[in-house]
């Protein structure tokens, strides 16, 4: 149950130096110093595994592939893409034929098996994606809505993620001496898609004037896929189509008798569209129902939802302030397997209420209804610090609440009948994130994990596995 002991001085210093936001839980009592010697109590608190079939993405990298893992079953990889061109772009006027077609995809690293046999397809899209619907970046866009799954695909290739099927696979160093390694996977298209992409333009230029046009008038997009194989998800940071041409230039006896070549590409850019589409097999289904252990899995795998008990904190200490709140998140030691997933690095603790806004509006971490914690090798945990800004913006949002139904937040029933009604004041979902800082090694972008992590914790609805929080409070 609770336990429940003072505290010495040194004890009270250390909390106070390690983060000085204090906050009153019934009033807005602040400590004036550190000398005030603090009390401690430890609550337990549920969780379990919430099912993350979808997360907002909007990404400039693109997956490809399948990949089935022994714990966490099939998942599989595709994408919906438009490209642009610059704006009042032009094809010069000596241009003759289209001699070749192709859609070059860049990638720098992978998942899974660098030679395993899997193959792509390609269609075209035959509606455009629509820009201003936040559906559209959610993992479960459905790529059926925008092109025709009975029509002919424009091209197929087998590949591996590296070898014989890519064009280019090399290490350079920059000048900080960072090694980058690029690979460029070719694939051929028709020459009629860039004939009809010329005959566009000789129809009306104005449809290159701008991206807006060129997508709309000439190419909608393409959607790529794995068709076959297991093994191997490619993370793809550049993306591009590309028209090579003869054409006829002037020699030097003034005719225009000289055949040259030129090529034109089209970017998959950030100024465009580019929607990931993400499938997990069932066995994440199952693994959300262990009672015994809760799972964080990437990308649109699993979270872990947790249950604060704030209410009876309120209760127990509305006259005191609090100081601190401290929990931690335990992951076990997996087996290992040959291609074991990562880690995740870095998590965000967002109350279950946000969890899709938060990204959606670009949100970066408040340290009162979000919180952000790095993964420590060292104990093996995912721990925030001081959560009581939360502990305390809930119970002021439930008292609030409590008042405007008519009830009286004092009043037990009252409470009940709120929490009811509202069964998610309470709650905080734990996200794989990533988390990119400045120079200043300050926190300036957080997004959905999009890389092939996971992570087994303590916990659980097994009431034997309740974990444990630690408050640290003031009593006056």
């Amino acid at each position: 149950m609770k336990i429940k002991y003072l505290c010495a001085l040194l004890l009270a210093a250390l909390i106070y130096s390690c983060d000085d936001s204090t906050t009153g839980i019934g009033t807005d009592l602040i400590p004036g110093g550190d000398k005030i010697p603090a009390n401690t109590d430890s609550y337990e608190f549920t969780t379990k595994s919430l099912l993350a079939d979808s997360v907002y993405a909007r990404t400039s990298t693109a997956y490809l592939g399948r990949y089935t893992d022994e714990q966490f079953g099939e998942f599989t990889a595709d994408f919906i893409a438009q490209f642009t061109c610059m704006d009042n772009f032009k094809f010069e006027e000596e241009l003759t034929k289209v001699i070749g077609v192709n859609i070059s995809l860049q990638y720098g690293s992978f998942f899974g098996d660098s030679l395993n046999a899997m193959r792509l397809q390609v269609d075209t899209l035959d509606k455009v994606i629509p820009e201003k619907e936040l559906s559209t970046f959610y993992t479960s866009v459905d790529p059926k809505d925008y092109y025709n799954e009975k029509g002919k695909p424009i091209a197929v290739k087998a590949y591996s993620a590296v070898g014989p099927s890519t064009s280019k696979d090399e290490t350079t160093t920059t000048s900080s001496g960072v090694k980058q390694r690029t690979i460029i996977q070719t694939i051929k298209l028709p020459n009629s898609l860039g004939n009809h992409i010329f005959n566009k333009y000789k129809e009306n230029k104005e449809y290159f004037k701008t991206p807006e046009s060129f997508i709309k008038n000439v190419l909608k997009g393409v959607y790529i896929r794995c068709t076959h194989g297991d093994g191997t998800i490619l993370y793809i940071d550049g993306l591009s189509l590309n028209l090579n041409f003869e054409a006829l230039i002037e020699s030097s006896s003034g005719k225009r008798d000289s055949l040259v070549y030129k090529s034109y590409f089209f970017g998959a850019t950030k100024e465009v569209i580019q929607a990931n589409h993400f499938s997990n097999g069932n066995r994440l289904e199952e693994l959300a129902q262990d009672p015994d252990h809760t799972y964080l899995k990437s990308p649109a795998g699993i979270f872990t939802e947790a249950t604060f008990p704030i209410a009876e904190i309120y209760n127990e200490h509305k006259r005191d302030t609090l100081n601190g709140v401290n929990v931690s998140f335990t992951r076990y030691n997996e087996k290992e397997s040959k291609y074991k997933m990562g880690i995740p690095q870095y998590v965000l603790m967002v109350r279950k209420k946000d969890m899709f806004s938060f990204f959606e509006e670009n949100k970066i971490i408040d340290n009162k209804t979000s919180f952000l914690s790095s993964y420590s090798s060292s104990n093996n945990t995912y721990t925030f610090t001081n959560i009581a800004p939360l502990i305390t913006y809930c119970i002021e949002e439930r008292k609030k609440g409590i008042t405007a139904a008519g009830g009286d937040p004092e009043k037990e029933e009252d409470g009940k009948e709120w929490d009811a009604k509202n069964p998610d004041w309470n709650r905080v979902v734990i996200i794989p994130v990533k988390a990119v800082s400045n120079s200043n090694n300050e926190i300036v972008e957080i997004s959905n994990s999009l890389g092939m992590e996971s992570a087994m914790l303590k916990g659980g609805t097994n009431p034997e596995n309740k974990l444990k929080m630690q408050i640290f409070y003031t009593t006056f």
